[in-house]
């Protein structure tokens, strides 16, 4: 079996910043060379074996919680998800090329298989807090972020405080600070924000996954940041450091 690569993976929830470090990585790095991101992966292999497994027709999916659902599938029949998937990618790649970056792994089983699977990876976990992350999403306005924002019957639009799990994931205060840091925002956006960010919360567990490389991994191959703290910049001369 040939050698796999040197990699450097982004970990993270949507709304994090992966996509603006791994573009200043690719800049300060050049040697770096980017592999397919976790959205093309999932299009390639995840979305289309989930489908199959579930004996559904394959077809493209853009609502962001029938991803989560279809990635829920491919990690029941393949443990490790999406990292998993990263492994059979590499595996039919050509030799030579040994430095690589893959954005991204999320939670705590991806990252167990990561660290099994890819001994030579260093990786770089982001973090922020809930209300910083719906903030991001909703100012991105990228319409990969779709998410149904009415009742299960399409009936009525649905509020902050009826989304379940809401209270779970952001607390009253932080539920009334979204709240406040939303005012003048399109209440959809907001709503469809808030859905992705508690959909993905309770699919990935990014505190066990950093807890899992605090046990298992030499401290130099692992660094985590909470981007709500940092700029963009104050974070790559951290990175610079590290690496």
């Amino acid at each position: 079996m040939k050698p796999l690569p040197a990699l450097l993976i982004l970990v993270g929830l949507t709304g994090v910043g992966k996509s603006t470090i791994a573009s200043l990585l690719l800049r300060s790095r050049p040697q770096l060379q980017p592999l397919p991101n976790r959205r093309e992966l999932a299009n390639r292999v995840v979305l289309p074996d989930a489908q199959r497994l579930s004996g559904e027709t394959v077809r493209p999916v853009n609502d962001r919680l029938e991803r989560f659902r279809l990635t829920a599938v491919y990690r029941r029949a393949h443990p490790g998800g999406m990292a998993h998937a990263l492994e059979r990618y590499l595996a039919k790649q050509p030799p030579g090329i040994e430095e690589l970056l893959f954005d991204n792994l999320r939670g705590v089983e991806e990252v167990g298989y990561a660290v099994q699977a890819f001994p030579r990876a260093r990786l770089l976990l982001l973090t922020a807090d809930p209300v910083s992350r719906v903030l991001r999403l909703v100012k991105r306005n990228d319409p990969f972020d779709a998410a149904a924002t009415t009742s299960t019957d399409g009936s009525s639009r649905l509020s902050l405080t009826q989304l379940e799990g809401a209270a779970a994931v952001f607390g009253p205060s932080g539920l009334a600070d979204l709240t406040a840091s939303s005012a003048g925002i399109s209440e959809e956006a907001v709503l469809r924000a808030a859905r992705i960010v508690i959909e993905e919360q309770r699919n990935y567990d990014n505190a066990a996954a950093a807890a899992l490389l605090t046990a298992a991994r030499d401290p130099r191959d692992y660094l985590v940041i909470d981007t709500s703290r940092l700029e963009p910049s104050g974070i790559i001369a951290r990175l610079t450091a590290w690496l």
